[in-house]
């Protein structure tokens, strides 16, 4: 005989809120949209700011510094942002970073000095760090387990597009209208994107638990052990495969350091010693933006299908050409193909070395995990242009294209090395349809 027994009412849960049903391809299709909104206006401005610096009387040096402050600020941020939109969920995070670029953008319009500008640029770091982790948390939580690197090449290929888009749109408008204007269209599209996001991105992590009426002290001290297991039992979050996941966070340092290395000093060989204009400069970003695009929606599945270590070496492989372009020719078509296979080997290589750190995170601590791969990438950020601001004035620019190419080297040694598999992780969601909300009432039979 079956007995039920009845909770007092000070312990009876609150009603479970309705379930809400969701689309998850729709749901990758809205992020995509988001990140190539984002990424277009961001990078509109991107290839600008050597041209704004020369404007306020510094050159590479102040360039340099004011990307290192905007990599070390994502550097000490990402982790703590990754670690939010695990507790209180991707949205949050997504809508929050989004706002924090629109006030970035109008920083930089109003800013009346180099130092000030570089202060801007580390702030916005600090509070865009969010966004990068919160995407790909969601997309991950959406993508079924065998399409991961699929569904993240297509987010990320949604970013490539503002590599296509917006150097030229930047550099066109700067020629005919000056950097104002340019910010100005920034703006715009980032005010844009918030309210696409605002609107069209829901929440993939379960809502918070709602607590029984009058038990505030068992949660403040629930909240206290949550803390502690945070502070004392971090390795438990990290993947059990230490030595892949730390040789997959080196990859992910050195093609960003070796990037970080070498741009200041690009931007400014592009203007002054080949002779380009700024939208001569921005088609061949937008070269290699549109050869990443294409290549993330073509080949974002090779991974699953054809391993991931394989298409990580070979996609590094291509990401150096443009490197050895720079290094080695100075005809703008050259160069320009240079940076067409570099921008292949990165829509290859960067899915599946996304998809294989989270083959082995646990499934409750991707979003963390994420957060730690953009902070290492923002590492390499930080120390590739502090390193170029002091070895500028003795090595000429060839040097510099030539050390990046012996980082990328080094990448493909240390990715020949990884041994990876999967990690033992919860039940996946179903890829279909995701449950936004969920309760459950207790009995004892």
């Amino acid at each position: 005989m079956n007995v039920q027994i009845p909770q007092p009412a000070s312990q009876t849960p609150s009603p479970a809120p309705k379930r809400r049903r969701l689309n998850s391809q729709k749901v990758i299709v809205v992020l995509s949209t988001i990140m190539a909104l984002q990424m277009t206006s961001y990078v509109m401005i991107l290839p600008l700011f050597a041209r704004r610096f020369n404007e306020f009387g510094a050159g590479v040096e102040a360039l340099g510094i004011s990307a290192m402050a905007f990599a070390l600020t994502s550097t000490l941020s990402a982790p703590f942002m990754g670690a939010l939109a695990d507790r209180f969920g991707r949205r949050p995070l997504i809508l929050g970073s989004l706002a924090a670029y629109i006030a970035a953008f109008f920083g930089f319009l109003l800013a009346p000095s180099a130092g000030v500008l570089i202060v801007l640029r580390g702030l916005a770091g600090a509070f865009t760090a969010g966004l990068i982790p919160a995407v790909t948390g969601l997309a991950t939580d959406l993508a079924p387990e065998d399409r991961r690197a699929q569904w993240i090449g297509f987010v990320i290929g949604g970013a490539s597009f503002g590599w296509i888009a917006g150097p030229i749109a930047g550099g066109m408008i700067f020629d005919r209208w000056g950097y104002s204007t340019a910010l100005i269209v920034s703006i715009v599209m980032a005010i844009i994107t918030f309210f696409v996001a605002l609107l069209a991105v829901p929440e993939s992590q379960p809502a918070p638990a709602r607590p029984f009426p009058g038990a505030k002290r068992s949660e403040i001290e629930s909240q206290r052990k949550n803390i502690k297991v945070f502070l004392f039992n971090f390795r438990s979050t990290l993947p059990n495969s230490l030595s892949a996941f730390i040789l997959l966070l080196f990859i992910c340092f050195a093609v960003l350091f070796a990037w970080a290395f070498m741009e200041p000093e690009f931007m400014f060989y592009a203007y002054n010693d080949l002779g380009w204009s700024s939208s001569m400069l921005g088609l061949v970003m937008s070269t290699y933006g549109v050869a990443m695009m294409l290549g993330e929606f073509a080949f974002g599945r090779f991974s699953d299908r054809l391993g991931r270590k394989p298409i990580i070496i070979i996609g590094l492989m291509l990401f150096s050409a443009q490197f050895i372009g720079l290094a080695f020719f100075r005809s703008y078509i050259v160069i320009a193909a240079s940076f067409l296979i570099a921008g292949m080997g990165n829509a290859l290589f960067d899915p599946a070395l996304t998809a294989s750190i989270l083959d082995i995170s646990p499934q409750e601590h991707r979003a963390r995990i994420l957060g730690i791969k953009y902070a290492t990438g923002s590492l390499g950020n930080v120390l590739g242009p502090a390193l170029v601001v002091l070895v500028t004035s003795s090595i000429n620019a060839n040097g510099i294209f030539l050390i990046a190419v012996g980082v990328v080297l080094l990448a493909i040694v240390g990715g020949l090395t990884i041994k990876t598999e999967t990690q033992p992780s919860k039940k996946e969601p179903d890829p279909d349809v995701v449950c936004m909300k969920t309760s459950s009432s207790q009995s004892i039979d």
